[in-house]
């Protein structure tokens, strides 16, 4: 209705004004716009260097715009972000669409600002440590002078788009990012026959949110109640369900194991679920999408949690957040082979639906294994989010002193 009445309004003003003053209205409306802008700019401005005076002597970096900070997967950007914080950076993280409706700088955590304005804002700031990702590096040119921190997350084939440009991209950013992050050891290897500092920064895990029932079970989930009143064995995995997930793999874990519920969690991230006509399984349960803050609620009730991925050279080189995350919350993890995610003692690995399904009987065994449970906990403290953040801080810091 708003757009029918604003095309009626400009078809009334070309009917019955002049073009003359047409053209003195858009000029008038250009400047008055220019000004607001101007003006929205220079607030902008002054609230950062007020942030920046509350702050000064702490690592600055900013985190380009790449996911929205409430998405249906809370991810590495996310949780970088959050750590570096933690550890006594001084973060921003960009929205990719700024509502500047909202506050400008909203601090979400001490040292760590949710910004809803346009780059140009950061442009009085010389030299800035940019956080960037494969796909969204074109923004670097936002910055004055930008030294980058390049983060190879995956394979350059998982990538939509012109293969060629996103290859040439990369193979830039490998040659003139200031540091370099490879999350799996395959990434790492091939970044590392550019340049000898790279840094292996696997994905890692907030322990104390997935660790946080041991003592007290959490209110079961209104939507988990029908799967646990079948009193069944509850195989579980949440994350996003795509192309690279072994729907067909399921299909046969389902016959296979006709005694066990396998709960699915997450968005259908590309259109591949309905299709494979799982969620017509009578022991196959999706309960859609659920916030990072409510993951722990739902994985206490797994008995045995999973990543059944397809096998390729993409999830070769995959470090799943939810491996750790599993880890933490004291679970028996049954995965595909997939290359970086066997490195971890206490993985269950099954090949054949056969082998895979046996893996799960074992798995159930294992629950309450105290030797298990303690390889488990291990893994998961030795690859915190803050650790990555560690990490990277001292390598900004030994950077400097050079």
């Amino acid at each position: 209705m708003i757009a029918k009445i604003r095309a009626l309004f400009f078809a009334v003003i070309r009917l019955f004004v002049p073009q003359p003053v047409r053209r003195k209205m858009r000029q008038w409306l250009r400047a008055a716009f220019g000004f607001r802008a101007r003006r929205k700019l220079q607030e902008h401005r002054a609230a950062l260097a007020g942030i920046l005076a509350e702050n000064q002597g702490k690592p600055l970096i900013i985190i380009a715009p790449s996911l929205d900070w409430d998405v249906q997967l809370f991810q590495r950007p996310q949780q970088i972000a959050l750590a570096l914080a933690r550890q006594g950076a001084l973060v921003f993280y960009m929205q990719p669409k700024p509502d500047l409706k909202q506050p400008p700088f909203l601090q979400y955590r001490p040292g760590m600002y949710l910004c809803n304005v346009y780059h140009e804002a950061f442009q009085v700031i010389p030299c800035p440590l940019v956080y960037v990702l494969t796909w969204n590096s074109d923004f670097l040119s936002c910055f004055d002078r930008p030294r980058a921190i390049y983060d190879y997350v995956d394979d350059v084939n998982v990538f939509y788009g012109d293969h060629n440009a996103i290859v040439a991209g990369h193979k830039r950013l490998l040659a003139k990012a200031e540091f370099v992050m490879a999350t799996a050891e395959k990434l790492y290897e091939e970044a590392s026959q550019h340049r000898p500092d790279v840094l292996f920064s696997p994905n890692g895990v907030e322990i104390e949110h997935f660790c946080r029932y041991t003592l007290q079970a959490p209110p079961v989930p209104e939507d988990m109640q029908p799967v646990l009143e079948r009193r069944h064995p509850v195989i579980g995995y949440y994350g996003a369900l795509a192309r690279w997930f072994d729907y067909d793999l399921l299909r046969r874990l389902s016959a296979l194991r006709p005694d066990y519920e396998f709960v699915l969690i997450g968005p259908d991230y590309d259109g591949t679920l309905n299709p494979t006509g799982i969620l017509k399984l009578p022991n196959v349960h999706w309960l859609g999408v659920k916030k990072y803050t409510e993951l722990p609620d739902y994985l206490y009730y797994f008995d045995v949690a999973t990543i059944p991925f397809q096998i390729n050279d993409i999830t070769h080189a995959t470090s799943p957040l939810k491996l750790f995350e599993y880890m933490a919350g004291g679970k028996p993890v049954v995965i595909t082979p997939m290359h970086e995610s066997m490195r971890y003692p206490g993985v269950l690995v099954g090949a054949t639906p056969e082998e895979f399904a046996a893996q799960l009987d074992r798995a159930l065994e294992l629950r309450s294994d105290p030797d298990h449970q303690r390889t488990l906990r291990e893994v998961a403290e030795a690859n915190t989010w803050d650790e990555r953040a560690r990490q990277l801080l001292q390598a900004v810091a030994g950077h400097r002193q050079a």
